[in-house]
């Protein structure tokens, strides 16, 4: 369901607004992602208050040593806002 948090500057940013990203899978709904981020983190007692999700197309990309075209993969990404006063602090220190 969560593959893993979406580590840049524009995710680390909106940690300090309680919105964390996160890459899914494909078929996971909104539902699902709030459910499955509770369970992960209910030792924090963490609670969502609102899941968004979008599809981010793949880039097309010259791979190999002779540049032949390629592209990478197409993947669903998730936009977690906690509840007031809840963060992930873990989530970024353990990189």
């Amino acid at each position: 369901m969560i593959l893993g948090p979406v580590i840049s500057e524009k995710s680390y940013a909106q940690s300090q607004l309680r919105k964390y990203t996160f890459r899914v899978a494909p078929d996971a709904s909104k539902p699902e992602i709030a459910r499955a981020i509770e369970e992960h983190y209910e030792a924090q007692g963490v609670k969502v208050e609102s899941v968004n999700t979008l599809h981010v197309r793949g880039k097309d990309k010259r791979l190999g040593m002779r540049g032949a075209p390629g592209r990478t993969k197409n993947w669903k990404k998730a936009v977690v806002t906690l509840a007031e006063g809840q963060n992930l602090p873990d989530l970024f220190g353990s990189l």
